[in-house]
């Protein structure tokens, strides 16, 4: 329809009829087949998720862990900040979504993380998944009030160190 307006209007004027009136001048043409609202749900662009941490304050040297446990999930993150503001650590847990019957283990090293003036570590990852392993990179935001996966809805809550790993195993055992 819009294309038989800009036609119209294109004829009218080049024919030395009536000029368009501005209406029908602001009338753009689409610029694909699907635009706008119109994209399919898979195709449409995620909504961006901000981390509750995105403003605190950077972690200062020292060791800090984690804990999360939910009904899917219950995991641990070990960081070291060392004096000259590399990061490195460890994130472990297992997967148990009990309605869907599956159960994983999981454990990822944490490496060339760099604090700066935000919250927000780069890390490389290799990651081990019952058996795969899988080489990347992630970014977590590290504040002395919890730890954020960037992307993810969920915060690990600061935690003692000391007995991690046990409190994972007994927590996330099926």
């Amino acid at each position: 329809m819009r294309y038989l307006l800009l036609a119209g209007a294109l004829a009218l004027s080049a024919c030395g009829g009536d000029a368009p009136d501005e209406e029908a001048q602001a009338v753009q043409p689409e610029t694909g087949p699907m635009a706008g609202e119109d994209l399919p749900v898979e195709q449409q662009p995620l909504p961006e998720i901000v981390s509750p941490l995105a403003e605190a304050d950077p972690l200062t040297p020292g060791n800090y862990c984690y804990f999360r446990h939910d009904a899917n999930v219950t995991e641990g993150l070990e960081v070291m900040v060392n004096d000259d503001g590399t990061v490195s650590g460890d994130n472990w847990g297992i997967i148990h979504q009990e309605a869907a019957g599956y159960y994983a283990a999981f454990s990822t090293t944490l490496t060339s993380g760099m604090i700066d003036e935000t919250a927000a570590v780069m890390f490389d990852t290799q990651t081990e998944v019952d058996g795969d392993s899988q080489r990347g990179s992630a970014v977590w935001y590290l504040a002395a009030e919890g730890a954020v996966p960037d992307g993810l809805d969920i915060m690990l809550e600061p935690a003692e160190c000391e007995g991690l790993e046990e409190r994972v195993q007994e927590n996330g055992a099926p």
